[in-house]
Formats: C-alpha cells, sequence, structure tokens
C-alpha cells in the first residue's frame, strides 16, 4: 500500500516527564498443589453457586409478583428485591447460612465480585443491551475475580491467594513486580481461571509509564491485510519492506482437531440431568488444547510483528476493515477470523503509544489491495520480514 502522511493529521506530542497511567493484564500460568487445586475449584464453583442462587431468587419474585398482578392483588414497591450491587450482597447474606452452609470456605470477595457481575447483566438487561439472564453452566471451565487485597505478589515466582495461600508460577512475574517494587504499579483485582485442565491468574493493574515525545513522521509505513499474505508493509517511496506469510495456524490444526472431537463425540457428554463421564472430561480437554494452541500461536505472532512495527516506524497506517461485516461470507469467514485483523489493529494502537508512534487507521474503500498489486507488478525485489 503506497501511503503519504496525510496533510490533516494532528501529530499530539507528548512530554517526556508526564507520567500516564494505563490499566493493564498481565497473565501467568500456575502450578498449584492439589489442595491448592482443590480450593480454587471451591471458590470458582462457589462463585457459580451464588450466582445461579441470587438469580434464582430474583426470578423467583418476579415471577411471583407478576402472578399478583394478574390476580388483580397490589404490588408494591417494596415486593420488589433490589438488583443493585449492594441489593443483591444484602439479599446474599440473608439467604447464604440457608442456601450454602459452606460459603465461609471461600474469600467474600467471591461473592462481592458475583453481586457486581449480577447487577451489572441486570442493568444491561434493563436498558435492552442483552437477552434475560441464563443460569451459568457446571462444566470444565470457570473463573472467578478477587479484589486487590486478596491477592498479591510475595516474589517473582509465587502469588499469594487469600484463603488459598501461596502459589508457584511457571513463569516469571517479574514485569509486574518490578511495577509494585518500584511504586508504578497497583494489583486492581486478579482473575483465577480454570480452562483446558490448566489454572493461570489474570492480574488487573494500574501502571504508571513514562511515555516518549510522539516520534517526528518520518519512517511511515502502509500496512495492507489479507488472507494469503497476512501482513504487506510498504514505504511511500514505493519500497515493499514487509511480507509475512499467513501461517494459517487453525487449519494446519484441523486434522488434530478433529480427530480429539471425534473421540469426544463418542464419550457420554454432558446432558440435561446427567454428569458427563470421566473419559468425556479428559477427552474434551483434549479438544480444548488444541484451541488454546491454536490462539497463542496466533497471539505470538501478532505480538512479534505489532512491537517490531511500533518500534521501528513514526507512522503506521493500517485499513479500517468491516471484519464484522466480511466474516458474513461463509466461504471465508473461518479464514478471516483466523487472521485476527482486529487483534491486530488493537496491539498496534496501545504499543504505539507505547513507544512514541502513530497510527493512523485508514479509509476501508480506500483501494489498498489494487495499490499494493500495482507496486508488486513495478518491484521486482522483495525484502521479507
Amino acid at each position: 500500500m503506497n501511503v503519504t502522511a496525510r496533510p490533516d493529521t494532528e501529530w499530539v506530542t507528548r512530554t517526556p516527564s508526564t507520567p500516564t497511567t494505563f490499566t493493564q493484564a498481565f497473565t501467568y500460568a500456575l502450578d498449584p498443589t492439589a489442595a491448592q487445586a482443590s480450593a480454587m475449584l471451591s471458590h470458582v464453583g462457589g462463585s457459580r453457586f451464588a450466582y445461579n442462587a441470587l438469580l434464582g431468587l430474583v426470578k423467583d419474585n418476579w415471577d411471583g409478583n407478576r402472578a399478583k398482578k394478574e390476580a388483580g392483588l397490589e404490588v408494591t414497591k417494596n415486593d420488589w428485591v433490589s438488583t443493585s450491587h449492594f441489593g443483591l450482597l444484602y439479599l446474599w447474606a440473608e439467604k447464604r447460612d440457608e442456601l450454602a452452609p459452606w460459603w465461609a470456605e471461600n474469600g467474600s470477595s467471591t461473592y462481592n465480585d458475583t453481586a457486581r457481575r449480577l447487577a451489572a447483566s441486570f442493568t444491561n438487561f434493563r436498558k435492552g443491551r442483552s437477552k434475560f439472564l441464563h443460569f451459568k453452566r457446571r462444566g470444565q471451565s470457570g473463573s472467578v475475580r478477587l479484589m486487590g487485597p486478596a491477592v498479591r505478589l510475595d516474589d517473582s515466582h509465587h502469588v499469594r491467594i487469600s484463603r488459598i495461600g501461596e502459589v508457584k508460577t511457571y513463569e516469571s512475574t517479574r514485569k509486574l513486580y518490578r511495577h509494585l517494587e518500584r511504586g508504578t504499579g497497583r494489583i486492581v483485582a486478579a482473575t483465577l481461571r480454570h480452562r483446558n485442565g490448566k489454572w493461570q491468574v489474570s492480574f488487573t493493574a494500574e501502571v504508571t509509564r513514562q511515555l516518549p515525545a510522539t516520534r517526528t513522521p518520518e519512517r511511515i509505513i502502509g500496512v495492507d491485510l489479507g488472507i494469503t499474505t497476512l501482513y504487506t508493509g510498504a514505504t511511500p517511496d514505493a519500497k515493499q519492506v514487509l511480507e509475512v506469510d499467513n501461517p494459517h495456524h487453525l487449519v494446519k490444526a484441523q486434522r488434530s482437531l478433529a480427530h480429539a472431537q471425534r473421540v469426544a463425540s463418542r464419550r457420554q457428554g454432558p446432558k440435561k440431568g446427567v454428569a458427563p463421564s470421566n473419559r468425556w472430561c479428559r477427552a474434551n480437554t483434549r479438544v480444548q488444547q488444541v484451541h488454546a494452541h491454536v490462539a497463542n500461536a496466533r497471539k505470538d505472532q501478532i505480538h512479534q510483528v505489532t512491537t517490531r512495527l511500533a518500534k521501528d516506524y513514526d507512522v503506521i497506517v493500517v485499513e479500517n476493515l468491516n471484519v464484522k461485516g466480511m466474516v458474513k461470507n461463509h466461504s471465508l469467514a473461518k479464514h478471516i477470523s483466523d487472521a485476527a485483523w482486529a487483534e491486530f489493529t488493537r496491539q498496534l494502537d496501545y504499543k504505539t503509544r507505547w513507544y512514541g508512534s502513530t497510527l493512523v487507521k485508514a479509509d476501508r474503500f480506500y483501494p489498498s489491495s489494487k495499490t499494493l498489486q500495482s507496486l508488486r507488478d513495478s518491484q521486482s525485489h522483495t525484502v521479507p520480514w
């Protein structure tokens, strides 16, 4: 894509000494003991149980009041239970001993977050942003969100969780730990997640960074997104400097994915009133592991390309594609989703701010692919990346 700097582009100059606070996520794989894994499952199950219990109480209250209205009885405002965050917390405190005598085994932030998420879901339902809430099903995956004081880092290899203890991590947490040591980071919350038979913790932290000043627009690159060739970049002087072939992570994993899905389909899966067999759980875990491998490989490649672009170029121009409309083409939907163009643009958006470069989103009707084809015809050399 042959791109020149737009004259109407405003270059925002930042002072290097001005600190800026970002909300950033740090995800790490955990290596818990058997007792710690059991305690984590208790927290996840407790969160799911409280969510379903509160939703059931609210639903019963609404159904009862609706029946009273149909019978001609008067229903006052006090007859309706509150679906606010604190209203649901008070309702849980009133009913928890009856519904869940074991509630004290888990941390209090487990139920606090459950009430917060349920209240937000009711708000979305009232405003027409979502359908009526449904009960959460017990399965192989689950998560629970703990507030900042309930989770902290003891060192760069251990996470201390309230009611669970010190849990070892598979990888070093030094990036987040150094921010905490310097006082440039603060843990807001942490999410414990059980997926694909593995545990991981995702920290939501407020990190203060010294952003560099916006660089002078000297090195400019336009990036064209495609399917056969994933990313193609060219400079304003019609020189192609970037070409990344599409590795087709999902297509390459189709054979192993199909085999794992066939094995899982022959097992006794979850049905209404019937628990899945242990063999189905193991087989389904293998299916999820294939999906996780594809997602991790795709994300790793995007991180490498976007980081290098943000560091090496002052201005990066990408297409503002209508991905939502493009995936309606059933012949290309799988390949478009596998390309993850939206994730590529999202990562460029925050990384350009980190490194002082500028991201410009070109109009989706700009003929970038045709311009690129004419560039390829006129250029006899290609510099692969």
